[in-house]
């Protein structure tokens, strides 16, 4: 657990919220209108309604009014007043670091910056990714090559020439642009499960700019993190920052990926199971961008891969009472209450679906007390209180299993006794 949290008071520390997850399901979406919007009425809309200013690059009005539409209140609190920046190239440009920067840089179709708070447009967002980076030297090549843990040209150009779409030379000279075009070119579709649409490309930004605009205030990726099993290498649960730095996963592990190579030894970030997609397995940034994608564009997709990340990125987005969704609800509750990493979390997103809970997943309900132990420390007591850990629907009574509780126990207990070492030293003459 992060150190920095012991500053705060326990129960605050370890009884905060999920910050997309409102009690109830989420507003009906608004009537679409009668007639398709202009490109005119749309960036007045997008202005108006969201505070979204498209003049940098009108032709992603449209789409990107498509991406808001369905999204839940709070969802939309978050991508409000989003800046929209015209770049030719992806992050770096051309003053990436390394061969493995460049690549990942030129197969960006957008990005975001959580300090601007801007949706990044760039050339490839409407003309497909290609690569710009010339024919790189000899030591980049070694070095990329080495990063990738392949013995040579000819290894890396076989990985190349698996990918589904890419057509190389029947002789490719060591360092040739036509590896790195390719893997550019046919690298995004292999990690996103296919070529994906304009919109879908948008929805996987906002996701970014909902966990991440206040990711220092909120914690929002360490609590995402904790219900989804991502951690960093040392083992601490992922909370986006290495070292003090907010820090996404090294661009080798994404070319890594793309040519089905392991993440590797040297990776900053370990999921703890399958990712939505192969672009999901990056960090755990881009796994709740993808989720947060999936969720509107293909939610039984996401419900058949895992019904709990259903339910969780579906809290305050979707009302999973609709038929096509209810089947995944009672296999979602159970893993939820089942999970010992972050209780809070997972009854704040129990919260949010209250209203599909019954007849769903009546069956699990639970109307013993929570097993808390008479002598526990009333600090600790107190932080229990403030977590909310009991969620009542119809007179059903749904709570964290014991295991979950008596981690919760722990942890917080864990949490009192640092923060009294800390007070003693801080107190200490």
């Amino acid at each position: 657990m992060r150190s920095r949290g012991l500053l705060a008071p326990i129960a605050l520390a370890v009884a905060g919220a999920c910050a997309r997850a409102p009690a109830g399901p989420p507003a009906a979406a608004p009537v679409a209108p009668a007639r398709p919007l202009t490109e005119a009425a749309c960036a007045a809309l997008l202005r108006v309604r969201h505070a979204i200013d498209v003049t940098p690059e009108p032709r992603i009005c449209l789409p990107l009014a498509a991406a808001l539409a369905p999204l839940g209140p709070a969802s939309l609190a978050e991508v409000h007043g989003l800046v929209i920046v015209r770049d030719a190239r992806g992050p770096c440009g051309d003053r990436c670091p390394d061969l493995a920067s460049a690549l990942r840089s030129d197969a960006a179709l957008a990005y975001y910056r959580t300090v601007e708070h801007a949706l990044h447009v760039v050339d490839a967002t409407f003309a497909g990714p290609r690569w710009r980076g010339g024919t790189p030297d000899a030591a980049a090549v070694r070095a990329y090559l080495d990063g990738l843990g392949l013995p040579d040209w000819d290894a890396l150009v076989a990985r190349v020439r698996a990918l589904p779409g890419a057509a190389l030379p029947a002789v490719v000279p060591p360092g040739s642009p036509v590896v790195f075009d390719a893997i550019v070119r046919h690298g995004p579709a292999q990690l996103l499960g296919g070529e994906v649409p304009l919109v879908d490309l948008l929805r996987h930004e906002l996701g970014h700019a909902v966990l991440l605009r206040h990711l220092i205030e909120n914690d929002a990726a360490g609590r995402w993190s904790s219900v989804t099993g991502w951690v960093e290498a040392d083992g601490e649960v992922a909370d986006g920052f290495v070292g003090g730095v907010y820090a996404s996963e090294l661009p080798i592990v994404a070319s890594r990926l793309v040519l089905g190579l392991s993440r590797g030894a040297a990776a900053r970030y370990r999921p703890s199971g399958p990712t939505p997609t192969g672009y999901g397995a990056f960090d755990p940034m881009e796994d709740h961008a993808e989720e947060f994608r999936l969720v509107h564009a293909d939610p039984v997709a996401l419900g058949r891969r895992s019904p709990a990340r259903l339910l969780i990125a579906a809290a305050g987005e979707l009302d999973l009472r609709a038929p096509r969704l209810v089947g995944f609800v009672r296999a979602g509750v159970a893993a939820l209450l089942a999970d010992r990493a972050d209780p809070v979390l997972a009854m704040a997103v129990l919260r949010a679906h209250r209203a599909a809970l019954v007849p769903a997943a009546a069956d699990l309900a639970d109307p013993r007390p929570l097993p808390i132990p008479a002598s526990v420390h009333p600090d600790v007591r107190a932080a229990l209180d403030a977590a909310v850990l009991v969620v009542e629907v119809d007179g059903l009574r749904f709570r964290p299993s014991d295991a979950a509780i008596a981690a919760f126990i722990a942890e917080a207990e864990a949490w009192r006794v640092q923060h009294e070492e800390l007070q003693r030293l801080l107190d200490a003459p």
